[in-house]
């Protein structure tokens, strides 16, 4: 990771790839799918304290109920937010009674008499202009879809003024975090090594193309500030960084060098590769794994989307970043996201409290938690087509 300063949020420089799971409709078969790298299914197993099949047949299950929520939305059915219970039911806000039988239909859960999900969006905004200046004193914030609430996380000594202004918000929950808050943290194959030309590295992303056919990696904002030259796990020159709206967003823009080539793939460190078929935004709840420089192949869940974050340094909050519960470091920033075979997103940061996830290890450190860049927000705002396999 690229330690940006003493306080807050950390961001964690290294620019690596993966892929997340699109879905069909029904229930999980008895027999999981042979689709999933054997890799991924260990780690997540260890992570999830179940066996490899039984992680394929998650896997499966999550994709299935996605695919049937897809489904459904195609004919157009109104929801308003989505994720994934404890129990594994995909629980659904619904906008009534006769779409909350239409989901029922499609083996989904509905709720119904919630916020959901665009007053949450909307609630967190507001959050936003009553911090304002004092944006200082907060280390995150952002919609719990699942809880219905929007969450801000202050610094501790935050002044109590700020605290009761927002507390006295309704449905907003206020949280002291830790001491130190946040901080970033030849072929070009996703979550290899990105060596950042002077003296930092990433993880590499995801490779893709933009709309008048150059090569392009997607990766973490705060990995290509400044347009460094950016090499491989070799020393080889790959490419150099091109755009970057970090702060504000934690997206950014490497070019490929004419003479390699951004594989569609993510590499697990673990001696396999996990094919990328396509990028989406998961439901909240989903599992899923990264693969970067530091850590290796990690897994968990996704917590929570639209957050906001201030990282260590930093006087701007970087908006519309995912939270997962897969476990980072420093040098994992742009680390790719995968669920199943779909890209989900590149590591941005995580907490500064000297954790240790340990490398390949799979299972978490107590109370871990990540953040990531949305590739499908990245990749609309590039205009990059990405690499599938």
């Amino acid at each position: 990771m690229r330690i940006r300063g003493p306080v807050m949020l950390t961001l964690l420089s290294v620019c690596a790839g993966i892929g997340a799971i699109a879905v069909p409709a029904a229930a999980a078969p008895t027999q999981p799918s042979t689709a999933y790298d054997q890799t991924m299914l260990e780690t997540l197993a260890a992570t999830l304290r179940i066996s490899p099949l039984q992680a394929a047949q998650k896997l499966d299950h999550e994709k299935n109920l996605i695919s049937s929520l897809e489904n459904i939305r195609a004919r157009g059915l109104r929801t308003d937010g989505a994720f994934f219970d404890d129990a594994g039911a995909l629980v659904v806000n619904a906008a009534d009674a006769g779409s909350a039988q239409a989901l029922r239909s499609a083996g989904l859960t509905p709720r119904t008499a919630v916020r959901g999900e665009k007053a949450l969006d909307a609630l967190s905004a507001r959050v936003g202009d009553v911090i304002g200046a004092a944006v200082t004193q907060v280390q995150s914030w952002g919609p719990e879809l699942a809880a219905d609430q929007v969450v801000v996380t202050v610094a501790p000594g935050a002044d109590r003024a700020l605290v009761r202004r927002l507390s006295a918000l309704s449905g907003v929950t206020v949280r002291t975090g830790i001491a130190n808050g946040n901080t970033t943290q030849a072929d070009v194959i996703p979550g290899q090594i990105m060596d950042l030309d002077p003296g930092t590295n990433c993880s590499l992303g995801f490779p893709g193309t933009t709309s008048d056919g150059d090569n392009v990696l997607l990766t973490a904002g705060h990995c290509v500030e400044g347009n460094p030259d950016i090499l491989n796990r070799d020393g080889v020159h790959i490419g150099r960084g091109v755009a970057t709206e970090f702060p504000s967003a934690d997206m950014g823009l490497m070019d490929i060098d004419d003479e390699d080539t951004g594989r569609g793939y993510v590499d697990t460190r673990k001696g396999t590769t996990v094919r990328i078929t396509g990028s989406s935004k998961a439901p909240v709840g989903t599992t899923l794994c990264k693969a970067g420089n530091t850590t290796g192949w990690t897994c968990g869940k996704i917590t929570a989307y639209n957050q906001t974050v201030r990282y260590s340094g930093e006087s701007v909050a970087t908006k519309g970043l995912a939270k997962s519960t897969v476990c980072t470091e420093g040098g994992d920033s742009g680390g790719a996201y995968i669920a199943g075979n779909t890209a989900q997103g590149m590591t941005s940061g995580g907490p500064d409290d000297g954790h240790d996830c340990g490398y390949n290890q799979g299972s978490n450190a107590t109370g871990s938690y990540s953040y990531y860049q949305p590739v499908v927000d990245a990749a609309y705002n590039y205009g990059v087509t990405l690499t599938r396999s």
